[in-house]
């Protein structure tokens, strides 16, 4: 076999994805780097879950690789998931469009596959999915001049991928403690195994992994006429055929409703002003697949009603009150909140709440995924079509990748360099969101774009957030506290206080016996700093006990002599990691 066809390629790359897919338990349980947060075979899941639905066979080699790509950039979640989708973007540059395929033809596809996955990582780190990638495509340059049949070559490479797995736990020092290979360098393997076993007509059936294919034509709804309702959402959903009849479901708390059925699926469009009750119902009448928003109202405001020539962006991470956000016109990118299979838009599509609900239900701590670079390429070109200057404020580098991604998607726009501007307020939730609240007050002051760049610099530098924590099941679920420390610490009453270091880094702050005390030793600190620095200004944020907020609110404003600039309820993500019956503050010093 010298060559191998159109069809051989897409059946082996959707083999490929297949393969990672029914591994992803295994890959979650073997993740411990960048953190050990189990969540590497989840978030390649979404991603070849999305190339085995959405993607299709296309007229030639190259448009097919395009619908990949474009599905895997959909799907993407994770570290793991955008250098992923980034692989097949490059794949897809890379190849022709002929329907018979060279060896030489692959192997040149397969390295701007490669470049194109180191180009979305600002520091590439050997020893991950990364090496691999490189070790597969040196394999095939070695071996793409040899008389061997296409089959083999790939088989060769393959077992020089196989052997670069095993050699990542002695090349990462956190892999090595845990005696395990990197999950990301082992779900390439995996996707080469598949694909090599498509290529050999090995195909794992779809009833196996319930990905039966299935073209549900999207809904084209253009109509966006301001009325009662806010946001304009859409959702795909899984499901069986003794459901409700969708209208029926969703008729009291929105308009503009259109279903469109497939054999198992649905796709819906619905305009309403609660998103969260929205997908809440439509989880209840199957698998949500998708989940879609847009605000209306922003989009009309800014449109017809723009206030500034400069707008601040940020990521859902920052904890801020809606009305402020509307105001000042803040445009804000969501993270993704991940809970078994089914994926959810922070502050959109969920509760805090219902967060809790569904991992009690599930079994599972849910994670967070950080939007996409395509997903923010997107935004910016849409907002420099109406503003002359952005201004982003993102979270803590060391907590999330966002900030790297918001960096790498600016890179697209050199003519326009000095119109992006990101800095990272190397802080999360309430304290995040008060940087961004002083940006928008020097914004509406009519500050230059250096002078609210200069400030927010010297904010974060003399920013905090002090964490008060009710209970430590979210922290060891999630991995930020050994079972077994958990346990002791449980044992003897133990409410830490936590924060984040000058780096962005998770800390403990001050340990407390009982939550009383723990409330009084942050009422203390602030009162001596106070009298030492001066806070300038202060915010306060809730997971989901408000009156718990306002009354913690109340002392500070006591001890302070002074009000907070707003209190507000946290982020999923936020609430993920702090639990029910948490409260924080944050303040910037003089």
């Amino acid at each position: 076999m010298e060559t191998i066809t159109h069809d051989d390629l897409y059946n082996g790359l959707i083999n490929g994805a297949r393969e990672v897919m029914n591994n992803r338990q295994f890959l979650n349980n073997i993740n411990v780097f960048p953190v050990a947060d189990g969540d590497t075979g989840s978030n390649l899941f979404s991603t070849m879950h999305s190339i085995v639905y959405h993607s299709e066979r296309k007229e030639n080699t190259k448009t097919t690789l395009e619908a990949i790509a474009d599905s895997a950039i959909m799907g993407a979640r994770g570290n793991s998931g955008l250098i992923f989708a980034q692989y097949f973007q490059g794949l897809s540059e890379g190849m022709t469009s002929e329907t018979e395929i060279t060896r030489e033809n692959f192997v040149t596809a397969i390295k701007k596959a490669m470049d194109y996955a180191y180009q979305a990582v600002e520091k590439p780190v050997e020893g991950t999915m990364l090496t691999t990638m490189s070790v597969f495509n040196d394999a095939l340059i070695k071996e793409v001049n040899s008389h061997e049949t296409f089959e083999k070559i790939l088989s060769s490479a393959f077992a020089k991928v196989e052997d670069a797995v095993e050699n990542t736990t002695g090349q990462l020092k956190v892999l090595q403690k845990s005696s395990v290979v990197d999950s990301g360098a082992k779900g390439f393997a995996y996707f080469i195994k598949g694909f090599l076993a498509g290529i050999q007509g090995h195909l794992l059936s779809k009833d196996s992994l319930d990905t039966e294919e299935e073209a549900i034509p999207a809904i084209d709804i253009h109509d966006h006429e301001i009325g009662e309702y806010r946001y304009c959402t859409e959702a795909l959903i899984e499901r069986n055929e003794a459901g409700e009849n969708l209208k029926t479901v969703l008729s009291d708390i929105g308009d503009s409703i259109v279903q469109v059925k497939g054999k198992t699926k649905t796709r819906v469009h619905v305009h309403t002003n609660d998103p969260a009750e929205m997908f809440d119902r439509l989880s209840k009448q199957g698998k949500l697949i998708e989940q879609k928003v847009d605000d209306m109202n922003l989009q009309y405001e800014r449109v017809h009603n723009r206030k500034y020539k400069t707008v601040i962006v940020t990521d859902s991470i920052a904890d801020l009150p809606k009305e402020i956000i509307d105001d000042a016109q803040v445009h804000v990118i969501h993270m993704s909140l991940l809970v078994g299979e089914e994926s959810y838009i922070d502050k959109l599509t969920v509760t805090n709440e219902k967060l809790f609900d569904l991992a009690k239900q599930k079994q599972t701590h849910p994670t967070s995924s950080q939007p996409t670079i395509k997903n923010i390429e997107n935004t910016y070109r849409y907002l420099l079509t109406y503003y002359d200057t952005v201004i982003v404020l993102t979270v803590a580098k060391a907590l999330s990748g966002t900030y790297n991604a918001f960096k790498k998607a600016a890179e697209t726009f050199e003519e326009n360099k000095q119109s992006i501007h990101v800095l990272e307020t190397k802080q999360n939730s309430v304290a995040e969101g008060l940087i961004v609240w002083q940006a928008i007050e020097n914004l509406k002051a009519g500050k230059s774009v250096e002078e609210i760049l200069s400030e927010a610099e010297r904010s974060i530098s003399q920013s905090k957030i002090l964490v008060k924590i009710n209970t430590l099941d979210n922290m060891i679920a999630s991995g930020r506290l050994s079972v077994r420390a958990g346990g002791i610490a449980k044992k003897v009453g133990l409410k830490p206080i936590v924060s984040l270091d000058e780096k962005g880094d998770g800390e403990v702050f001050k340990i407390a016996f009982q939550a009383k005390t723990a409330q009084k030793k942050i009422l203390k600190h602030l009162k001596t700093l106070n009298e030492k620095k001066g806070i300038k200004y202060y915010a306060v944020t809730y997971v989901d006990d408000k009156k718990l907020g306002e009354a913690f609110a109340e002392e500070l404003s006591g001890v302070l002599n002074k009000e907070p600039e707003f209190i507000t309820k946290s982020s999923g993500v936020i609430a993920m990691g702090a639990g029910k019956g948490a409260v924080a503050v944050a303040y910037i010093t003089e």
